[in-house]
């Protein structure tokens, strides 16, 4: 008879398969950590934006216009020569097009969730309540917004993405794993970019418009996540660029 340890489902583990059970399974989880951990650090950095819960419900004034996509105009200040652009978008995958314009150009208080990559800002709206008049619109008083300046016809190479979850709302918020999410929050209202990645690794995020300087998004979705190039016209607006663009001129890369 052999002497070989033989487990039996009814009687205990035999020391010896028991032993070595424990080494099999220590190496395939020791292997596993080590591969899990390779993964992770061979991701790209998809940068430290996202939601600032910590710092509570925000409220900022200012002159709210809707289109091309609802942004919110901060005046110039001390810190902000060019004063601020703050794009906005309902909770969720959701936009304000339908309230901004009921208050466009005037004074507003815009209150919500603010999501922060780098310097760049975003309020996430909180419902109707949160984008309502100025209660005292002295800090914008007397100003209607930026002077719009032309800066010429560009082709440029970059991304098309919604400007929420770039910034923070998803990780990653771009490429082509992020495509379905990206649709569904523009379909809904989220305010469509453009994303130039520059050769010393920085970027910059370009607002989207028609040759007219309105909402373009329905007209560009199936090139969104993708490496493309457009041609159009560039504008400054404060501190904020919108590219006006031709759908008719997108070619993949």
């Amino acid at each position: 008879m052999s002497k070989r340890p033989f487990f039996v489902g009814y009687l205990g583990m035999p020391r010896a398969l028991a032993m070595f059970l424990a080494v099999v399974v220590g190496v395939l989880l020791g292997t596993g950590a080590v591969v899990a951990t390779v993964i992770v650090e061979g991701q790209r950095d998809w940068g430290d934006g996202g939601f600032q819960w910590g710092e509570g419900q925000q409220t900022r004034t200012g002159i709210v216009m809707a289109d091309p996509y609802p942004i919110l105009f901060l005046p110039p200040d001390a810190d902000h020569p060019f004063g601020r652009t703050i794009p906005l978008s309902g909770v969720g995958k959701t936009g304000v097009q339908k309230i901004a314009r009921e208050m466009q150009g005037k004074p507003v208080d815009v209150s919500g969730v603010v999501l922060r990559r780098d310097d760049f800002e975003m309020i996430q709206v909180s419902g109707n309540e949160g984008l309502v008049a100025a209660a005292d619109p002295a800090p914008v008083a007397g100003w209607t917004g930026p002077d719009i300046e032309t800066l010429g016809r560009v082709t440029l190479k970059g991304e098309l993405l919604d400007s929420k979850c770039f910034h923070g709302a998803m990780r990653p918020g771009q490429g082509k794993t992020h495509k379905l999410c990206a649709n569904l929050c523009l379909i809904g209202g989220v305010p469509l970019t453009f994303l130039i990645r520059r050769a010393d690794g920085s970027v910059e995020s370009l607002l989207m418009a028609d040759p007219a300087g309105m909402e373009i998004t329905g007209a560009l979705l199936d090139y969104v996540s993708q490496a493309i190039e457009l041609t159009g016209e560039l504008e400054r607006r404060g501190d904020l660029l919108v590219f006006k663009v031709d759908p008719g001129t997108v070619r993949r890369l």
